[in-house]
Parts: C-alpha cells; sequence; structure tokens
C-alpha cells in the first residue's frame, strides 16, 4: 500500500509539473522614456566698444559702458573733465546662450583686459552682466538668451592718446 500511495504522489507531482509548463512563460510591459536635449552653447555676437572718449587735462576719469542691449550708446563719464565728444558711439559686448527651457547657469567670470594699457588705463574691469529676458542664471522658455556686459575703466592726463584693444571674456558653467 505504502509502494500505491508514493506511486500515486509521483504522478500527481508529473501532472501538476505538466500543468506548469503547460501555462507558458509569462510577459509584462512597461514604458521607456529618453530625454534628448540640445548642447549647451555660448557664443559672442557683439564686441564692447567705448566709443571715442577725450582724456582728460586734470583729474582721474572713470568711463563705463552699462551691460545693456541698446546697439548704440554713449558711455558715462566721471571725475576730471574727460568727455565724450560724440554720442552714441559706444555698446556693451553681447553673448547668445542656448541651451533648453529652464535650464540653469551661473556665470563663473568677466575678465576684460587692454593689451598695452599698463600706465595708460587703469581700473579695468567688466560690468555685471544682465540677461535679455530680465533673468540672469535660468533659460527662459525658448531655451535662449542673451547675456550683455560692458566695462569699465580709468584715464587721466598721462594716458596715452591712442587705440586701445583687448578682450572681454565671459565663462559660464551650465548646470
Amino acid at each position: 500500500m505504502k509502494l500505491r500511495i508514493a506511486l500515486a504522489a509521483a504522478a500527481l507531482g508529473l501532472v501538476a509539473a505538466s500543468q506548469a509548463s503547460a501555462a507558458g512563460p509569462a510577459t509584462a510591459n512597461t514604458t521607456a522614456t529618453a530625454t534628448i536635449v540640445a548642447p549647451s552653447q555660448l557664443t559672442a555676437t557683439r564686441s564692447l566698444d567705448f566709443g571715442t572718449i577725450a582724456k582728460p587735462t586734470t583729474g582721474t576719469t572713470t568711463v563705463t559702458v552699462a551691460s545693456a542691449a541698446s546697439p548704440a550708446a554713449t558711455p558715462a563719464v566721471s571725475g576730471g573733465n574727460g568727455y565724450i565728444p560724440t554720442a552714441g558711439l559706444a555698446h556693451a559686448s553681447a553673448f547668445h546662450l542656448l541651451g533648453t527651457s529652464a535650464e540653469t547657469y551661473s556665470v563663473t567670470s568677466t575678465t576684460l583686459v587692454f593689451t598695452g594699457a599698463t600706465g595708460n588705463l587703469s581700473a579695468i574691469g567688466a560690468e555685471a552682466p544682465v540677461a535679455a529676458s530680465g533673468v540672469l542664471n535660468t533659460l527662459p522658455a525658448s531655451g535662449t538668451d542673451d547675456v550683455y556686459i560692458g566695462g569699465h575703466f580709468d584715464i587721466t592726463a598721462s594716458t596715452v592718446a591712442a587705440t586701445y584693444n583687448g578682450t572681454l571674456t565671459l565663462t559660464i558653467n551650465f548646470d
């Protein structure tokens, strides 16, 4: 009898195993997502131009081009008796940013240097950048924006009358 019970149990095991095999493999699906973004880019689109400046005969004159979108501006002058003989010849530099909607970035540095300025131009520096969208450090929904940067320097009566050329560098870190 024990042998019959064992054989019956073994037969039931084979039937259960064949029934499990008969059900086949189980399959399930889920969704897949891939977000492709434009590579972040920074391009200089307009140079910083201070226009023509008449140096002072006394004192120190600070010349400043504001960070603004305007294509034609007149630098501000303060101190000394230097002046701007022809208005509207200056403008801030412009940089075009390209990224994705609401992408954040930080301005990590802005530097302004003039070749041959030693002893002629002093207190040289870049102004604080401003964004065309009005929100610096976050791209608008379009994923593009322009950043404007002006600059400043001091001149004196001993400044050599010449054309001074230099470089304005903007460094952006896209987050």
